[in-house]
C-alpha cells in the first residue's frame, strides 16, 4: 500500500518534481512529511538525501564544509549537501527548513534559483562556483504554526522558490488501513489498532474545535506498532508511549492529556479487560 496522500496532490508533486520545480510540503509534525520524500524518490527511480536543515546554526559547516589539517596542508572537505548537489538524479530533501539559520537561508538562496550554482571560499580568498548536476531536485519539509516555538517565520523570498503543499494528518482509518497493509496484524492486535485510532481522531476532532492545544500525531501512534504486537495493552500503550510525551511541556498539554484519557476511559480503555490483553 502506498503512502496516504490525495491522488491529485500526489500527482501534481511527482510532476513538479520531474519537471525541476522546487517543491516544500507543509505540515504538522509526524504527518509523515519526511516519509512521503523518500516514497516521490523511490517512485521517480532517483537517490535521496537528506539534509538536517534544523542542525544548520554554523551553515557553512554543514552546508558547504570545513578546512582540515592533513599532512601538514589546509584541505577543504566538502559537505554531503555539497556532495550530493553534483550528483546527478537526486532528490535533495531540505528537512525542518523552518528550523533554519539565517546564514543558511542564505546559503540556499542561488541553488533553489535559476542561477542553480552555490559559491565555496576557498583557503586563499578565492571562490570556487559548484554547479547542482543534472536531475538534482529539491523538496523541503516545514513545520509552521504556533504549535512550533522552535520554528520560525519563512522568508518570502525562500518560500517563492517553491511550490507549496499542505499534507494533512491522515485519519483513524486511513491510519489502521496503512498499518495493516504494512504489517502482520493479528486479529487482536486490529482491536487495539482501532482502539487507539478511535482516541487519536477525537484529539484531531477536538483540536480543531479548539478545545485542545495538541494533537496525537500519525507517527506516535505507528510507531507503536512493535509494542502491540509484543502484547502490551492499550492502556499501557496509550498512558506510557503516547499521552505521556504530551505532558512535559506546558500545564495545557497536561490537561490535554487528562481530556484524552476521560474519553479513553469514555470507550473503555482503562477497565479491568482493556487493562491486560485479552
Amino acid at each position: 500500500m502506498k503512502f496516504v496522500i490525495d491522488e491529485t496532490k500526489d500527482k501534481m508533486i511527482h510532476s513538479l518534481i520531474k519537471g525541476g520545480k522546487n517543491v516544500m510540503l507543509t505540515g504538522a509534525t509526524g504527518a509523515g512529511k519526511t516519509t512521503y520524500c523518500f516514497e516521490v524518490a523511490n517512485n521517480l527511480g532517483m537517490n535521496c538525501e537528506v539534509v538536517n536543515c534544523g542542525s544548520t546554526q554554523d551553515a557553512r559547516t554543514s552546508l558547504l564544509g570545513f578546512f582540515q589539517l592533513k599532512d601538514g596542508n589546509t584541505e577543504f572537505t566538502p559537505s554531503n549537501f555539497i556532495k550530493a548537489v553534483q550528483q546527478e538524479n537526486t532528490l535533495i530533501v531540505l528537512d525542518e527548513l523552518s528550523r533554519a539559520s539565517d546564514d543558511a537561508f542564505n546559503i540556499l538562496f542561488p541553488i533553489l534559483d535559476h542561477r542553480r550554482e552555490i559559491s565555496i571560499e576557498e583557503e586563499n580568498g578565492d571562490c570556487r562556483t559548484v554547479k547542482v548536476a543534472d536531475g538534482v531536485r529539491f523538496i523541503a519539509t516545514a513545520n509552521i504554526g504556533l504549535e512550533y516555538s522552535s520554528t520560525r517565520t519563512l522568508d518570502r523570498a525562500l518560500q517563492d522558490r517553491f511550490m507549496t503543499f499542505n499534507l494533512p494528518y491522515i485519519t483513524g482509518e486511513q491510519m489502521v488501513d496503512y498499518i495493516t497493509h504494512t504489517n502482520e496484524i493479528t486479529p487482536q492486535d486490529s482491536m487495539a489498532l482501532n482502539t487507539l485510532s478511535q482516541v487519536y481522531d477525537y484529539s484531531h476532532n477536538l483540536f480543531g474545535k479548539g478545545k485542545i492545544g495538541t494533537r496525537i500525531s500519525t507517527r506516535s501512534v505507528i510507531d507503536t506498532v512493535s509494542l502491540i504486537k509484543d502484547g502490551f495493552s492499550v492502556r499501557d500503550i496509550l498512558d506510557n508511549a503516547i499521552l505521556s510525551q504530551y505532558e512535559q511541556d506546558s500545564s495545557t498539554i497536561v490537561n490535554d492529556a487528562n481530556v484524552l484519557r476521560e474519553f479513553a476511559d469514555s470507550i473503555g480503555i482503562y477497565s479491568e479487560s482493556n487493562s491486560n490483553n485479552e
